[in-house]
């Protein structure tokens, strides 16, 4: 697999999930809704990239990229929908309770393997939801597909912050 490189300035926002199960395809399904955000949206500092499920290959698509967003469904032990933004701090608290991510190998095994490789990147925000249902061949749930548009323009906002842009 060809990861891509990280252009001077940019941003990498990364999908993480399986769309054939329900609501773990919410990454991906973000990432083609922000791929389908107007110009007027400002994302132009943002690589868009599908990364399926990584897994231990995770830091593979950190490489040379200084600033990540990564967007996943995740066991947050709340109702359907919710979501958050966190780093990868917060993961490393969550490990202790067994909660985050539906994958194996899971998205806080690829960020402890990538703090363990020194490959973790600068600035590393997470964007997880609440999935209602990952039964194989499942849509994205009501309670998913009602909360996303939420989550995308909070992203969106992020992106554009002056936080953000003075660090570009």
């Amino acid at each position: 697999m060809i990861f891509p490189c990280a252009p001077s300035g940019e941003i990498l926002v990364l999908g993480v999930g399986n769309p054939l199960c329900g609501d773990d395809g919410l990454g991906p399904c973000a990432i083609e809704m922000l791929a389908g955000a107007p110009a007027s949206a400002g994302l132009t500092h943002a690589h868009l990239q599908d990364a399926g499920l990584p897994g231990w290959g995770l830091p593979s698509w950190f490489q040379g990229w200084q600033r990540v967003i990564l967007i996943d469904a995740v066991e947050l032990g709340q109702s359907p929908g919710f979501w958050r933004r966190f780093q990868p701090e917060d993961v490393q608290l969550w490990l202790q309770d067994e909660h985050l991510s539906l994958h194996q190998p899971d998205l806080a095994c690829g960020l402890a393997l990538a703090q363990a490789l020194d490959m973790l990147p600068e600035q590393l925000f997470i964007y997880g939801m609440q999935p209602a249902d990952t039964t194989p061949g499942a849509p994205l749930s009501p309670q998913v597909r009602a909360r996303l548009p939420e989550m995308i323009d909070h992203l969106i906002a992020e992106l554009n912050s002056t936080a953000i842009q003075d660090k570009i």
